[in-house]
């Protein structure tokens, strides 16, 4: 919460900077978005170095309210911050895990054997962003900087768990802009989203110093958003 309130603060000082020059438009509004992503993780295990590999397709929709100030003497250019006050549930899996190193060998007890739960939550999801006019068409690119919180709630047959990670990307797309009325507008966008890589270690040590379950992931997707507006 702490760093969604500072980022919320740093751009509203921003903009309120700005906005004392002239020709500035002021816009606020909300979006519906539907997302696509893929995945891969690999999970090494502490002590036998067990390592396994997952990969995931996931669709997610959800809404995010905007604030947007557009510069009428830079050729449009517009500055703004898109948030996601909803949480996104990344669905439950179960698998079982055994800690084995040859073919046909019994897990041995102590070792991190049995059912992982593995769910996660996405919350705080922030996005600042940049978009460009093309000309007078009412379309513009748009390049966007994302942070988000990833609150983890596995389960695993250990006791060990995860931290909560800090997620944080890049977005990169196009967008097409029109009017409904004088003041009030819409948007429709497509983008495409790569996160940078994930890494998180687990709680509990293992038989050596410094060995713990550790995770490494990769996430990136697209995204279709439609926005509706009022400018000011």
């Amino acid at each position: 919460m702490n760093k969604l309130l500072t980022t919320i603060m740093s751009f509203i000082f921003v903009a309120t900077a700005f906005t004392s020059a002239n020709s500035v438009e002021v816009r606020i509004g909300a979006t519906a978005q539907g997302a696509a992503f893929y995945g891969n993780a690999d999970e090494v295990l502490k002590d036998s170095g067990h390592k396994s590999s997952e990969e995931v397709i996931a669709a997610f929709n959800y809404g995010s309210a905007f604030a947007e100030v557009a510069f009428d003497e830079v050729y449009g250019v517009t500055l703004g911050m898109e948030y996601t006050p909803e949480s996104i549930n990344i669905d439950k899996h179960t698998r079982t895990v055994r800690d084995s190193t040859l073919p046909g060998l019994a897990a041995q007890t102590g070792n991190d054997t049995g059912d992982q739960v593995l769910e996660a939550v996405v919350e705080d999801l922030i996005t600042l962003y940049v978009a460009v006019p093309i000309m007078d068409s009412g379309l513009y690119a748009k390049v966007g900087y994302i942070q988000a919180s990833l609150q983890t709630k596995e389960v695993l047959a250990t006791g060990s768990t995860y931290k909560d990670v800090d997620l944080a990307g890049m977005e990169y797309g196009v967008g097409y802009m029109g009017d409904i009325t004088d003041k009030v507008f819409f948007k429709v966008e497509g983008m495409f989203i790569d996160f940078d890589d994930i890494s998180a270690s687990g709680s509990q040590v293992g038989g050596t110093a410094l060995s713990f379950n550790k995770i490494s992931a990769e996430l990136g997707g697209i995204a279709a958003k439609a926005s509706i507006g009022v400018r000011f």
